[in-house]
């Protein structure tokens, strides 16, 4: 029984002591999950998308909008590096609120990253 509670208490993961210092965690973690999330499934619904895809709708009508279908993880992409790129932010700043900040500007780039691709799937796609 004791040496069951040696192997118990010494098979905790090592956490890397930078990861500790990043304010709400949880929400980096769940940010980039979803966002690999939604870049596999960008990947598996171009099977199902037309060839090309209108992805860029900021400018005119006309066929500068669209994209090939591979492109659909082009906004997922972006959202994991921005929540990289806050994620290290975060870790080399002092102030607790813009730390705090770059959390939550993380899931909600990833929220509207999801909002975006789930649209132009399920508009042009054929599901």
């Amino acid at each position: 029984m004791i040496n069951f509670k040696k192997i118990k208490e010494n098979s905790h993961l090592q956490i890397d002591p930078r990861f500790e210092r990043l304010p709400l965690k949880y929400l980096f973690v769940t940010s980039f999950g979803l966002n690999a999330l939604f870049i596999a499934f960008g990947l598996l619904s171009t099977f199902l998308l037309p060839p090309e895809i209108p992805l860029f709708y900021g400018l005119p009508k006309t066929n500068e909008q669209l994209a090939t279908s591979i492109f659909i993880i082009l906004p997922s992409s972006i959202s994991l590096l921005m929540t990289f790129i806050n994620s290290i932010i975060s870790i080399n700043v002092e102030s607790q609120y813009l730390k705090k900040t770059l959390a939550f500007t993380s899931i909600a780039i990833t929220i509207l990253n999801i909002i975006a691709t789930y649209k132009i799937i399920f508009l042009v796609g054929s599901l």
